[in-house]
């Protein structure tokens, strides 16, 4: 008899940053959404893991897009999801963050 363990949860991303779009949002390997404008949150996402490798930790990284300018960053927080967590991840104007070229 086989029996697989499977392990999932959910992410969505709010973004309450004033002014500025995110794009190319990813959690660790996992591409969660192409872009949300300032005050979108995004669809909740399903993170499923057959080996059942839970909880899951990262941080979540992205671009920043405001008045022509595009900066990659990562959030110093790193986000634990949990099986059947629903994990909703708000990036605002005291989010922390850092770039991952000048680290």
């Amino acid at each position: 008899m086989l029996s697989a363990c499977m392990g999932e949860g959910t992410i969505s991303v709010q973004n309450n940053v004033h002014n500025v779009k995110l794009e190319s949002i990813s959690w660790g390997d996992v591409s969660l959404y192409y872009s949300l404008l300032p005050g979108e949150t995004s669809e909740e996402i399903l993170i499923w893991n057959l080996r059942s490798e839970f909880p899951m930790d990262h941080a979540l990284e992205f671009y920043m897009v405001a008045e022509g300018n595009r900066v990659y960053l990562k959030t110093k927080t790193i986000y634990q999801l949990d099986i059947d967590d629903k994990l909703l991840i708000e990036i605002n104007d005291t989010t922390e963050v850092v770039n991952p070229a000048l680290e």
